[in-house]
């Protein structure tokens, strides 16, 4: 009986021994965890921590996480579940300012807080409304009638009396900024009654005069008013003025306002011919040596022979020719005369308006090389040629009364040399001259001095010139044209 009851005991022997180490094992654990492992306890905000809420906006909280975390155990973070976390702020959504929002919690004995800061802010522009006016414009000079305005702001309310208001003809503007420095600005158009005219100013004058077969350019103009200001890019400009045709063109300037106040200025174009030269004959017997389509590498030698006989002639240059060659017959005492910039028959006989430019642009290419601005011409092909006729039917008829109401003189001849496809031989051009100098008192001789036989021959004319009681003279705007008879 005795072994049986020792037998009993054993197990609740064991019982307790295990109760027991369990508890020595979850005290070793407990002191583990809560003394060793240290913990710590942190609100982490979700969200912005700094927040901008526009006014008359609701803040919606976007919430904040614990997280535990132990120096041993956790590290990595743990959220607690069901954790009391306190929220205490100042928040005002009805008034501009920074505010904040602080959270707090424990577990345990650890606390933790943090904090968002809410600014209430106004970004909004005011309002401004502008009273209608009544219908009308105002006349000009007359101070406008304010009709009223108003200002408002969606934090300030009423700022009508911040509005500053600044007035300029036709333009009212009106300024405000409310408290948190939004700026609103409205304009008002104010219809005017302008009753004054633009102002046309002519360069040149309303009278304005040309020389016959000077191609009209407009002077310029301006235009200005006084609402709208330069409106020169405005005005409307009518009429052509034929400048190969003597006579008076009006050329006509509009210009209207936006108000549509209309000025208009005439300007009367005179196109006025120039006196006919009176023809003057030399005494005694003359020949005037011409020579056409240079200056050209024999020129020179021709100078000089001229030289030695003391005797003048003409020459009837081209655009192609030297410019030194010019000057040189210039300053030698000889005239220079237009022939033509290309001698392109088909190009300068086109239309009178296409000869007259060549011309210009000649008289202009011999003044900027001799500093001569000559009125001497001869027609390329002559006045009488009949090669214009393919070009312009009737252009010599017209080109022989324009030039000279133009104040040009122009030369044909009255002795052909026959340098120009007849012969090449300089005797024959020699005895050409001679035979035709014979035949008359005062000769106009034709040569080339872009051939050299035909310059080889000037010494042998020149001698037998002298040694005949004849003086060779260069011709000038008085001296006879002998123009040929037109066949076109």
């Amino acid at each position: 009986m005795e072994k049986s009851s020792k037998k009993r005991g054993r197990p609740m022997l064991w019982v307790l021994t295990a109760i027991l180490t369990l508890g020595v094992l979850a005290a070793a654990a407990y002191f583990t965890v809560f003394h060793i492992n240290h913990f710590s306890l942190e609100l982490v905000l979700t969200g912005e921590p700094k927040v901008l809420l526009e006014y008359g906006d609701s803040y919606t909280e976007p919430g904040v996480t614990p997280v535990l975390r132990g120096t041993m155990f956790l590290k990595d973070g743990y959220t607690p579940g069901n954790l009391e976390i306190r929220r205490e702020t100042d928040l005002n959504e009805g008034k501009l300012g920074k505010y904040t929002i602080t959270y707090c919690a424990e577990w345990l004995n650890c606390q933790a807080s943090a904090q968002r800061e809410i600014r209430v802010i106004d970004t909004e522009a005011p309002t401004i409304t502008l009273t209608e006016d009544p219908e009308g414009s105002l006349e000009e000079g007359v101070i406008y009638q304010e009709a009223g305005f108003t200002a408002t702001d969606n934090y300030d309310g009423d700022i009508t009396d911040r509005v500053v208001r600044t007035e300029e003809p036709g333009l009212v503007t009106y300024a405000v900024t409310d408290s948190s420095g939004n700026p609103a600005v409205a304009k008002r158009k104010i219809p005017m009654r302008d009753m004054v005219l633009p102002e046309i100013l002519l360069e040149g004058g309303e009278d304005y005069v040309i020389t016959l077969g000077t191609r009209y350019e407009e002077p310029g103009f301006t235009a200005t008013d006084n609402v709208d200001g330069d409106v020169t890019a405005m005005v409307q400009v009518e009429g052509e003025v034929d400048w190969l045709t003597a006579g008076t063109y009006p050329i006509t300037y509009t210009v209207a306002d936006s108000c549509e106040n209309t000025a208009v200025v005439t300007r009367n174009v005179e196109v006025v011919t120039q006196p006919w030269q009176d023809t003057v004959y030399p005494e005694g017997k003359v020949v005037y040596l011409t020579f056409d389509d240079g200056p050209s590498a024999y020129t020179e030698q021709l100078l000089d022979v001229l030289d030695d006989y003391g005797a003048k002639a003409t020459f009837f240059v081209v655009g192609s020719g030297s410019g030194r060659m010019m000057k040189q017959i210039v300053n030698r005492g000889h005239s220079i005369g237009i022939h033509s910039v290309s001698h392109d028959y088909g190009q300068i006989y086109s239309s009178p308006e296409a000869y007259f430019d060549d011309l210009m642009r000649m008289q202009s290419i011999i003044y900027d090389n001799t500093g001569v601005k000559t009125t001497l011409m001869r027609f390329p092909g002559g006045s009488s040629n009949l090669v214009s006729r393919k070009s312009c039917e009737g252009i010599m008829t017209f080109l022989t009364q324009a030039v000279q109401d133009a104040g040009f003189q122009y030369f044909d001849w009255n002795v052909y040399s026959g340098d120009a496809g007849e012969t090449k031989k300089t005797e024959k051009v020699v005895d050409n001259v001679i035979e035709g100098i014979e035949q008359h008192r005062v000769s106009i001789v034709l040569q080339h001095d872009i051939h050299s036989y035909s310059v080889d021959a000037v010494e042998d004319i020149l001698r037998w010139g002298k040694r005949n009681g004849y003086r060779f003279l260069a011709l000038s705007p008085d001296s006879p044209g002998f123009h040929h008879d037109l066949n076109n």
